[in-house]
């Protein structure tokens, strides 16, 4: 495929600009030109294909020209075949020094120029050889040398159909002269005879090649787009299956997910792992109060300021439930969760967002419980989070607006047998 030839994405395979590439598609490109925007990105393509195919290709180009020198000087005496052997030698040169400047980086710009040059120079040779030539049948040989010669350059130069055109027509003309330089006796109908209807073929198949390249470029680009669309369409599914669509937190299942990857992790490790849940106090009454817009709004500033809390590696915030949010923290014990804990609480007495309905304060307050342990096989994950949510429930029971947190050990807790860590309710 002609888009598997490209290393990258170019960068106009843009999707604002889908509709365009389709309309230059179906109104076609008859005069081999795009619109000026596009036509750099094709040429430039165009230009490092060649330069591409040609590096490739370059070993079977020698051996070709090799084997083709070797049948003829083969086949024919020096006596028969005039001045082949120069211009057999000359246009050898012209090829090898093709292959060779291809190898520069610096001269790849000016690639179709040195080829169109050195093609010329070669091609004026192969013609310069029939006039040379006294057996009949040698030369009618050398004039179908000559056409293959032609055609040749048109459908293997990778030149542009007007560029190819332009150098070809300009061998025929340094033939030409020089064949009045030489006071040559070939006759100029048998010169047109072979050279107009060459052109005539080989202009036909190069017309055909770099129409069929563009439309190849433009259905890449639009593969490329199609790419393009579908990974984005893949990102947009997969961050729905993550995120809480209201507030962009983790949804629970996602937050599960990562919560028993943490686990895995820091039984491996050894360290300690902790999880916050964290609930809005009174939050029906404020939807009754003041609107589920203004709850909506209320939530996502809460996210916002829960956002930041998860700045460490491993740390995440995900939505729970409602109005209920977790955050989970690896390597972090009940010490320093503690200290996680009065700074949620202080955030959110920062938003300063007003609750008249409140029982516990006039602005919107939360209520949080807290659970640490170092995992362990014996210990399930939800045990964890089953523990914070006793001590989110203690918090609601004292009041709201505060903290509990509890330590969890290997074994398996009963809620009676949980340890309340101390909460100063001045934090």
């Amino acid at each position: 495929m002609y888009s598997h030839q490209r290393q990258k994405r170019l960068p106009i395979a843009d999707p604002a600009l889908k509709h365009e590439f389709i309309d230059v598609l179906q109104r076609g490109f008859y005069y081999l030109i795009f619109p000026r925007f596009l036509e750099k990105y094709f040429l430039q393509h165009y230009r490092d294909t060649a330069l591409k195919n040609l590096k490739i290709n370059s070993i079977y180009v020698v051996l070709t020209y090799l084997l083709l020198g070797g049948l003829v000087l083969g086949q024919f005496d020096k006596d028969q075949l005039g001045n082949f052997t120069s211009s057999y030698l000359l246009t050898g040169g012209c090829v090898v020094l093709v292959i060779l400047l291809s190898r520069f980086e610096k001269l790849s710009p000016y690639f179709h120029w040195y080829t169109g040059i050195l093609a010329t120079i070669g091609l004026s040779c192969v013609m310069n050889v029939a006039h040379t030539i006294t057996d009949p049948q040698v030369k009618l040989a050398a004039y179908a040398g000559s056409i293959y010669a032609i055609i040749v350059i048109y459908a293997m130069s990778k030149m542009r159909f007007y560029v190819a055109t332009f150098w070809c027509h300009l061998a025929g003309v340094i033939h030409l002269l020089s064949l009045n330089l030489q006071s040559a006796n070939e006759p100029f109908a048998s010169f047109q005879a072979y050279f107009i209807a060459a052109n005539l073929i080989g202009m036909g198949i190069s017309y055909l090649i770099e129409h069929r390249e563009r439309a190849m470029f433009i259905q890449s680009l639009l593969l490329d787009i199609d790419k393009i669309e579908q990974e984005k369409l893949n990102r947009d599914l997969e961050k729905l299956t993550r995120e809480d669509s209201l507030t962009g937190l983790a949804n629970r299942r996602y937050f599960d997910e990562r919560l028993s990857q943490e686990w895995s992790r820091c039984m491996r490790d050894n360290k300690p792992l902790s999880v916050i849940l964290f609930d809005v106090d009174y939050f029906k009454q404020f939807n009754d109060c003041y609107g589920h817009q203004a709850g909506d709004h209320c939530l996502v500033q809460i996210a916002k300021a829960l956002k930041k809390e998860a700045s460490r590696t491993g740390e995440l915030v995900g939505r729970y439930g409602g109005e209920e949010f977790i955050i989970l923290y690896p390597n972090t014990d009940a010490d320093q969760i503690q200290v996680s804990l009065q700074r949620i609480r202080q955030r959110i007495h920062d938003l300063h967002i007003v609750h008249e309905d409140s029982k516990a304060s006039h602005e919107v307050t939360a209520s949080m419980g807290a659970a640490t342990t170092i995992p362990v096989k014996s210990l399930h994950p939800d045990k964890l989070v089953s523990a914070a949510d006793q001590m989110l429930y203690k918090a609601k029971g004292e009041g709201r607006d505060c903290w509990f947190n509890t330590r969890i050990s290997h074994c398996e807790p009963q809620p009676s047998q949980l340890t309340i860590l101390p909460f100063d309710s001045k934090a």
